[in-house]
């Protein structure tokens, strides 16, 4: 006859029960676990671009490429939101506002980040924002009417200095990036130039080629037919690198031996969300931007249209915003540049 099982036997056997039944109880709790992760994925809904810019313009074509991109990835919706008014406020107070769940998101330019804040009184501050991503540069090209005795930047930098002045130069406003990237260049150089203010960029062309100014700094693609059709002339761009839609124009600091290296700074355009956003989200979203841009297609489009993508991390990005305040503080201060 077998054996009775002896008292240890009996424990050991329970114990075993008691382990397989914690493992199977263990597995839902898992399983539900997992889901939850996924449920915890990023967006799981609408996503909201506010632009404090119009419809169409530059910087609008730039953001709805940047969503659309950001939509196929995500399997979700994005809608872009233009509220415009108080030259950028209006949207920047609009976004600063915003739920920081990350499911409102701010594509703004250096307009609302450094320049207004350090040129005038906003009513928010800029701490309010956290920068995610730096999402492309709008190089500025400077250009002259045929009319100007000068056909490269160290002509024309002798020309003002030897008729201090007598050029006049056009901007979209006295707080424009244009205008400010003028300056910088002027005081870097130590040459006088007179301003012409404008009302906008198509406006400032066009006393361009009706000859009322001699000079203006403005965006690459506002530039590229006319040049084309040998109606003005480029001198250099004032950023980093080359445009690839114009290779043969150099940089500032090309044109100048290293000279006038400081002036290298473009417009730009990066994405912000409320301060509070959580930093995961934050850096999944700047992920996800990087990503986007360096799929040749979305890369292509944006250079078509004249932009240089970068898709830098958020700390590059925040040290881009402090040195660009610092810059247009004293450009601003030695100007004597006043807001309209």
């Amino acid at each position: 006859m077998p054996k009775a099982p002896t008292n240890k036997t009996r424990l050991r056997a329970a114990i075993f029960r008691c382990a397989v039944i914690a493992g199977l109880l263990t597995i839902p709790f898992a399983s539900a676990n997992f889901a939850s992760a996924h449920a915890a994925e990023f967006p799981q809904r609408t996503v909201r671009f506010i632009i404090p810019f119009s419809a169409g313009g530059g910087a609008d074509t730039l953001l709805r490429l940047l969503a659309n991109a950001l939509a196929a990835r995500w399997g979700q919706t994005t809608v872009v939101e233009n509220r415009v008014g108080g030259n950028t406020v209006v949207g920047t107070v609009a976004a600063i506002n915003s739920p920081a769940d990350g499911y409102t998101l701010f594509f703004a330019g250096d307009q609302s980040i450094t320049i207004n804040p350090s040129m005038m009184k906003v009513p928010y501050s800029v701490d309010k924002l956290v920068p995610i991503t730096l999402v492309a540069k709008n190089p500025m090209l400077l250009v002259v009417t045929k009319s100007v005795p000068a056909h490269n930047l160290r002509e024309f930098i002798a020309l003002a200095k030897a008729k201090p002045k007598t050029i006049l130069f056009g901007s979209s406003g006295a707080g424009s990036i244009q205008r400010l990237i003028m300056e910088l260049m002027a005081q870097s150089a130590g040459i006088e130039l007179v301003h012409v203010p404008y009302r906008g960029s198509n406006e400032t062309v066009a006393g361009m080629l009706a000859g009322d100014i001699h000079a203006t700094f403005n965006g690459v693609s506002n530039f590229v037919q006319l040049l084309a059709a040998d109606k003005l002339r480029a001198l250099a761009v004032a950023t980093d690198q080359r445009s690839s839609q114009l290779p043969n124009v150099p940089t500032i600091k090309e044109a100048t031996d290293g000279q006038l290296a400081n002036v290298d700074t473009g417009s730009w355009f990066g994405l912000f969300a409320p301060a509070g956003t959580p930093t995961n989200i934050v850096e999944q979203v700047q992920k996800d931007v990087a990503a986007v841009l360096a799929d040749p297609k979305v890369h292509k489009a944006m250079e078509d249209r004249g932009f240089i993508p970068v898709g830098s991390t958020s700390v590059e990005f925040g040290n881009i915003i402090k040195k660009d305040a610092v810059q247009w503080q004293k450009v601003i201060k030695e100007g004597n540049i006043k807001p309209e």
